[in-house]
């Protein structure tokens, strides 16, 4: 374990495909924040680079196991461990406490990095709504599902993929990071938005 604090900041390392792990991160988050927790951003997610539209290329076992043990359980893990803080916070504050969860325009549109992929994504979203449900009325849950995004992970893609997801997007580029992390600051503190998912994804799903 590695941890890093400097003012505002408290830093965690963490396998968040094991259970254990993640109760473990959030105890020592809620610790370092005056055992409070009012705001979870849930961003784990995982893949493997193969041809979605090969079936050979995406019957991997161990690829299916990981995505949905990164993709769909560390998500419903995460919840659960700090529902408690946030259920505080709201306790605190009506309408404070709130989870937002990154997925994918994959979970969307059958696309992306592999099949595994897409499919998690898809279960993630899902996972996302029921969850709205079953919280409610105490912790609002969103999603954003973001289109290839140039970070550096959407930088590994070959070119001539990277063209291939460009051009049929209706406004021509790439979704933003920047216009993600204003989406998940709008749920953060639209206090009666839950079990939502926004695309932003620059038209590619239209």
């Amino acid at each position: 374990m590695r941890k890093m604090r400097s003012g505002l900041f408290h830093a965690v390392q963490a396998d968040l495909s094991e259970k254990t792990e993640v109760i473990r991160l959030v105890d020592e988050a809620a610790s370092a924040s005056g055992n409070r927790l009012d705001v979870i951003i849930s961003n784990v997610g995982w893949t493997r680079m193969w041809n979605f539209s090969d079936l050979d290329d995406n019957v991997a076992e161990e690829d299916w196991d990981r995505c949905f043990s990164v993709n769909v359980k560390s998500h419903l893990w995460l919840f659960h461990a700090a529902r408690k803080w946030l259920e505080e916070s709201n306790a605190r504050e009506e309408g404070a406490a709130v989870f937002v969860s990154t997925a994918s325009i994959a979970g969307c549109k059958p696309s992306g990095s592999s099949l595994p992929y897409a499919v998690t994504k898809a279960a993630q979203i899902h996972l996302m709504k029921s969850l709205a449900i079953i919280a409610a009325p105490s912790i609002r849950v969103n999603c954003v599902s973001p289109g290839v995004l140039l970070t550096d992970w959407g930088l590994s893609f070959p070119p001539e993929r990277l063209d291939a997801v460009k051009e049929p997007n209706k406004l021509k580029r790439f979704a933003a990071v920047d216009d993600v992390a204003r989406q998940v600051l709008t749920f953060v503190t639209s206090r009666t938005v839950t079990g939502q998912n926004a695309i932003i994804d620059a038209g590619f799903s239209l």
